[in-house]
């Protein structure tokens, strides 16, 4: 497994994007806790959890954190005993796009050969060892190949429709860890064409986790989407000066909302894929649940976490509450997510999980 020492030999530095607002897990994920900082099993945050599997892997200040900056505080005391990370603060939430190409500048002028990984802030990732695994390989493919960019993808378990997927291409040299040219990006596809792809063997679910030179990710942006590349332009010209956090604020304002998916990804030349050997979730419904926390399944596939609770007539339902002295009691129900917190209660089916981003954007509407 890869040390600090050595990848520290190639420069190497992680950014962490804690954005998006996870309402897809409304009510516990909301504007001012989204979902990064919520802890689903108990233990550690998401965003701790991230942080966590970086420890001994990449310095820590070579650790970037890139969130909105009303977050910026509360992110802090998450992370108050961890080692100190560098922090960017985005004055506007501008989809990855954005937050990568500021990340890019800042880690090029201070390390111009810099390899950049990325990860998002609130995916499940076991166990570290794969993790780090997977982060070496990607790290020492771009060191030989320097104009690559690295995708991780994971092998589907089963068919998604609320991920998107990577179809791949040739295969390609690698260090322990298949690699294949990617031939195209798919976004969250139909249950039915979900089925095919789990079907051909070739198509992969995309992580968002990245890993390419610095220089390389700056220049295709500024290649692809010119008018982000001046606003980044601005930024880093007003690096260092009375007038930077202005600027920045101003220049943020101005920047089109993309994801680096669409703005580069699917239009650049080199785009690799590496098949991740770890277990990979990205906590992105409420059915997250079921697998987390499938050893409190009872004979009719119910799980309870966080409350007291009563089964009757009921199967294949999951109940999240606030007090383990509260009581939730579940009457002929089946395949039903019960999600209790302090003001809100949530009562979904389970096939219609995906409609729960719909119902916190109504209520956001609604009452604010």
């Amino acid at each position: 497994m890869i040390d600090s020492a050595s990848i520290a030999a190639v420069n190497c530095h992680a950014v962490i994007l804690a954005g998006g607002s996870g309402t897809r897990l409304w009510p516990i994920s909301r504007k001012a806790k989204p979902k990064f900082l919520l802890s689903l099993d108990g233990k550690e945050t998401l965003l701790q959890a991230s942080v966590s599997r970086l420890s001994g892997l990449v310095p820590p200040q070579n650790i970037w954190i890139v969130a909105g900056e009303s977050l910026l505080p509360v992110i802090r005391e998450h992370l108050s005993g961890f080692p100190v990370c560098r922090f960017l603060a985005e004055p506007a939430a501008r989809n990855t796009t954005a937050a990568i190409g500021w990340s890019a500048d800042k880690i090029r002028h201070q390390c111009p050969d810099a390899v950049m990984t990325v990860f998002p802030a609130d995916h499940i990732i076991k166990p570290k060892n794969a993790f780090c695994r997977t982060v070496e390989a990607s790290v020492n493919f771009v060191t030989k190949n320097q104009e690559s960019l690295i995708t991780i993808g994971i092998k589907p378990e089963f068919p998604a429709a609320t991920y998107g997927y990577i179809e791949r291409g040739e295969k390609l040299e690698s260090a322990g860890i298949p690699a294949f040219r990617v031939k195209r990006f798919c976004e969250k596809p139909a249950l039915p064409v979900a089925e095919k792809f789990l079907q051909t063997g070739n198509f992969y679910w995309n992580t968002g986790i990245f890993a390419w030179k610095a220089e390389t990710i700056s220049a295709l942006i500024r290649r692809f989407e010119p008018e982000i590349g001046e606003q980044l332009d601005r930024i880093a010209a007003a690096a260092g000066t009375p007038d930077e956090l202005n600027v920045t604020k101003k220049a943020f304002e101005m920047m089109k909302s993309v994801s680096v998916d669409y703005a580069v990804l699917e239009r650049a030349e080199s785009v690799i894929v590496l098949e991740s050997p770890f277990e990979w979730d990205d906590a992105g419904t409420w059915s997250v649940l079921d697998r987390i926390h499938a050893d409190k399944k009872d004979a009719d596939g119910n799980i309870a976490v966080n409350t007291s609770f009563l089964a009757v007539n009921s199967s294949g339902c999951t109940v999240w509450g606030n007090d383990p002295q509260h009581m939730i009691a579940l009457v002929g129900l089946k395949n039903v997510a019960v999600i209790q917190t302090d003001d809100a209660v949530l009562i979904v089916s389970k096939d219609q999980e995906e409609s729960v981003r719909e119902t916190a954007a109504k209520l956001t509407a609604k009452y604010h």
